[in-house]
Protein backbone atom coordinates (compact mmCIF):
# COMPACT_ATOMS: atom_id res chain seq x y z
CA UNK A 1 0.00 0.00 0.00
CA UNK A 2 1.99 2.83 -1.60
CA UNK A 3 1.16 6.24 -0.32
CA UNK A 4 1.66 8.91 -3.18
CA UNK A 5 -0.39 11.75 -2.13
CA UNK A 6 -3.67 13.09 -0.02
CA UNK A 7 -6.36 10.54 -1.38
CA UNK A 8 -3.96 8.94 -3.59
CA UNK A 9 -3.05 5.60 -2.16
CA UNK A 10 -2.42 2.92 -3.96
CA UNK A 11 -1.33 -1.12 -4.20
CA UNK A 12 1.52 -1.62 -5.93
CA UNK A 13 3.88 -4.33 -6.99
CA UNK A 14 7.07 -3.23 -4.90
CA UNK A 15 10.40 -5.13 -5.03
CA UNK A 16 11.48 -7.39 -1.72
CA UNK A 17 13.85 -5.11 0.06
CA UNK A 18 17.47 -6.40 -0.19
CA UNK A 19 18.76 -6.76 3.58
CA UNK A 20 22.05 -5.14 4.54
CA UNK A 21 24.52 -4.91 7.17
CA UNK A 22 22.90 -4.05 10.53
CA UNK A 23 19.32 -4.65 8.95
CA UNK A 24 16.93 -7.34 9.63
CA UNK A 25 14.49 -8.17 7.16
CA UNK A 26 10.57 -9.49 8.24
CA UNK A 27 8.02 -11.48 6.18
CA UNK A 28 4.83 -9.44 7.49
CA UNK A 29 1.62 -11.12 8.11
CA UNK A 30 -0.36 -8.41 10.00
CA UNK A 31 -0.38 -5.07 9.52
CA UNK A 32 -3.16 -2.64 11.22
CA UNK A 33 -4.38 0.64 10.05
CA UNK A 34 -3.67 3.29 11.92
CA UNK A 35 -5.68 6.57 12.73
CA UNK A 36 -2.51 8.45 11.03
CA UNK A 37 -3.02 6.62 8.23
CA UNK A 38 -6.38 7.75 7.42
CA UNK A 39 -5.46 11.48 8.46
CA UNK A 40 -2.24 11.05 5.70
CA UNK A 41 -4.93 9.18 2.83
CA UNK A 42 -7.51 12.04 3.95
CA UNK A 43 -5.30 15.42 4.24
CA UNK A 44 -2.00 14.43 3.48
CA UNK A 45 0.74 14.62 6.25
CA UNK A 46 4.02 16.44 6.20
CA UNK A 47 6.33 13.83 7.92
CA UNK A 48 5.30 11.14 4.82
CA UNK A 49 7.99 11.08 2.13
CA UNK A 50 6.30 9.94 -0.99
CA UNK A 51 6.13 7.68 -2.52
CA UNK A 52 6.44 5.15 0.59
CA UNK A 53 4.64 2.23 1.65
CA UNK A 54 2.44 2.77 4.36
CA UNK A 55 2.44 0.83 7.76
CA UNK A 56 3.66 1.43 11.06
CA UNK A 57 1.62 -1.14 13.04
CA UNK A 58 2.97 -4.48 12.22
CA UNK A 59 4.27 -7.45 12.91
CA UNK A 60 6.16 -10.59 11.33
CA UNK A 61 8.61 -13.36 11.04
CA UNK A 62 12.22 -12.89 10.75
CA UNK A 63 13.41 -13.83 7.02
CA UNK A 64 16.56 -12.36 6.92
CA UNK A 65 19.42 -11.27 9.96
CA UNK A 66 22.01 -8.88 8.45
CA UNK A 67 25.80 -9.42 9.18
CA UNK A 68 26.87 -7.79 12.32
CA UNK A 69 22.87 -8.22 14.01
CA UNK A 70 23.50 -10.25 17.14
CA UNK A 71 19.94 -11.12 19.59
CA UNK A 72 17.79 -12.66 16.74
CA UNK A 73 17.45 -15.22 14.62
CA UNK A 74 15.27 -15.93 11.22
CA UNK A 75 11.86 -17.38 12.07
CA UNK A 76 11.27 -15.36 15.54
CA UNK A 77 8.41 -13.04 15.14
CA UNK A 78 8.96 -9.03 15.82
CA UNK A 79 7.45 -6.19 16.08
CA UNK A 80 8.57 -2.43 16.64
CA UNK A 81 8.61 0.79 18.50
CA UNK A 82 8.39 2.20 15.03
CA UNK A 83 9.34 6.12 15.75
CA UNK A 84 13.46 5.55 15.51
CA UNK A 85 15.29 8.20 17.38
CA UNK A 86 18.33 9.42 16.13
CA UNK A 87 20.28 8.58 19.26
CA UNK A 88 22.48 11.77 19.43
CA UNK A 89 20.14 14.95 19.47
CA UNK A 90 20.14 16.53 22.93
CA UNK A 91 16.76 14.68 24.04
CA UNK A 92 18.15 11.36 22.98
CA UNK A 93 21.50 11.79 25.09
CA UNK A 94 19.46 12.60 27.52
CA UNK A 95 17.02 9.37 27.66
CA UNK A 96 14.23 11.06 25.94
CA UNK A 97 13.97 9.14 22.55
CA UNK A 98 10.51 9.79 21.97
CA UNK A 99 10.99 13.77 21.69
CA UNK A 100 14.16 13.10 19.01
CA UNK A 101 14.36 16.22 16.64
CA UNK A 102 15.06 13.65 13.89
CA UNK A 103 12.46 11.06 14.52
CA UNK A 104 12.14 8.87 11.84
CA UNK A 105 9.13 6.70 11.60
CA UNK A 106 8.64 3.24 9.86
CA UNK A 107 6.09 4.22 6.92
CA UNK A 108 6.93 7.87 7.35
CA UNK A 109 10.61 7.78 6.78
CA UNK A 110 11.41 4.48 6.44
CA UNK A 111 9.16 2.08 4.02
CA UNK A 112 6.73 0.92 6.53
CA UNK A 113 4.16 -2.53 7.35
CA UNK A 114 1.75 -2.74 4.57
CA UNK A 115 3.53 -5.02 2.22
CA UNK A 116 4.89 -9.09 2.18
CA UNK A 117 8.46 -7.81 3.58
CA UNK A 118 9.72 -5.06 5.83
CA UNK A 119 13.33 -3.86 6.18
CA UNK A 120 14.02 -2.82 9.49
CA UNK A 121 16.77 -0.25 9.19
CA UNK A 122 20.13 -0.33 10.80
CA UNK A 123 18.99 2.59 13.19
CA UNK A 124 16.30 1.01 14.79
CA UNK A 125 18.24 -2.09 15.25
CA UNK A 126 21.23 -0.53 16.67
CA UNK A 127 18.54 1.74 18.78
CA UNK A 128 16.89 -1.04 20.00
CA UNK A 129 13.72 -0.39 18.39
CA UNK A 130 12.91 -4.01 17.61
CA UNK A 131 10.54 -6.30 20.13
CA UNK A 132 10.77 -10.06 20.05
CA UNK A 133 7.09 -11.34 20.74
CA UNK A 134 6.43 -14.99 21.69
CA UNK A 135 6.02 -17.05 19.06
CA UNK A 136 2.37 -18.41 19.74
CA UNK A 137 0.92 -14.97 20.41
CA UNK A 138 -2.06 -14.31 17.24
CA UNK A 139 -0.09 -11.87 14.63
CA UNK A 140 -3.24 -9.46 14.78
CA UNK A 141 -2.91 -9.21 18.55
CA UNK A 142 1.06 -8.44 17.87
CA UNK A 143 0.49 -5.75 15.62
CA UNK A 144 -1.33 -3.89 18.27
CA UNK A 145 1.21 -3.64 20.42
CA UNK A 146 2.28 -0.20 19.21
CA UNK A 147 -0.87 1.41 19.88
CA UNK A 148 -0.98 -0.60 23.14
CA UNK A 149 2.03 0.10 24.31
CA UNK A 150 0.88 4.40 24.02
CA UNK A 151 -2.35 3.16 26.27
CA UNK A 152 0.74 1.60 28.82
CA UNK A 153 2.25 5.04 29.06
CA UNK A 154 -0.45 7.07 29.13
CA UNK A 155 -1.44 4.98 32.01
CA UNK A 156 2.06 5.31 33.58
CA UNK A 157 1.89 8.86 33.19
CA UNK A 158 -1.97 9.03 34.60
CA UNK A 159 -0.20 7.02 38.16
CA UNK A 160 -3.22 5.07 37.33
CA UNK A 161 -3.62 2.59 40.67
CA UNK A 162 -5.85 -0.34 41.90
CA UNK A 163 -9.44 1.58 42.74
CA UNK A 164 -9.25 4.40 40.78
CA UNK A 165 -11.79 6.02 38.79
CA UNK A 166 -10.92 6.67 34.99
CA UNK A 167 -12.48 9.06 32.56
CA UNK A 168 -11.20 8.60 28.82
CA UNK A 169 -12.45 11.13 26.38
CA UNK A 170 -12.99 9.58 23.26
CA UNK A 171 -14.29 5.49 22.88
CA UNK A 172 -12.25 4.79 19.59
CA UNK A 173 -10.00 2.32 19.34
CA UNK A 174 -7.26 3.92 21.41
CA UNK A 175 -10.00 5.20 24.06
CA UNK A 176 -10.96 1.61 24.15
CA UNK A 177 -7.36 0.55 24.76
CA UNK A 178 -6.98 3.15 27.42
CA UNK A 179 -9.64 2.49 28.97
CA UNK A 180 -8.55 -1.76 29.56
CA UNK A 181 -5.25 -0.97 30.19
CA UNK A 182 -6.70 1.39 32.99
CA UNK A 183 -8.56 -1.82 33.90
CA UNK A 184 -5.68 -3.88 33.62
CA UNK A 185 -4.75 -1.68 36.18
CA UNK A 186 -6.66 -2.15 39.08
CA UNK A 187 -9.30 0.76 38.02
CA UNK A 188 -11.81 -0.13 40.24
CA UNK A 189 -14.40 2.19 37.78
CA UNK A 190 -14.14 3.20 33.85
CA UNK A 191 -16.26 5.83 32.12
CA UNK A 192 -15.76 6.13 28.38
CA UNK A 193 -17.26 9.23 27.31
CA UNK A 194 -17.43 10.22 23.81
CA UNK A 195 -19.17 13.10 21.64
CA UNK A 196 -22.69 12.29 20.11
CA UNK A 197 -22.81 11.63 16.77
CA UNK A 198 -18.96 10.70 16.21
Amino acid sequence: VVYHAPKDIRVEDVPVPECGPGEIRVKVDACAVCGTDLKSFLKGNPRLKPPIVMGHEFTGLIDIVGDSVTGFAVGERVTMATSISCGQCYYCRRGWGNLCVDIAPMGFSYPGGMAEYVLIPERAVSRGHVVKVPADMNPVYAAMSEPVSCAVNTAGNCGIKAGDTVVVIGAGPLGIMNLLVARALGASKGILAQREGK
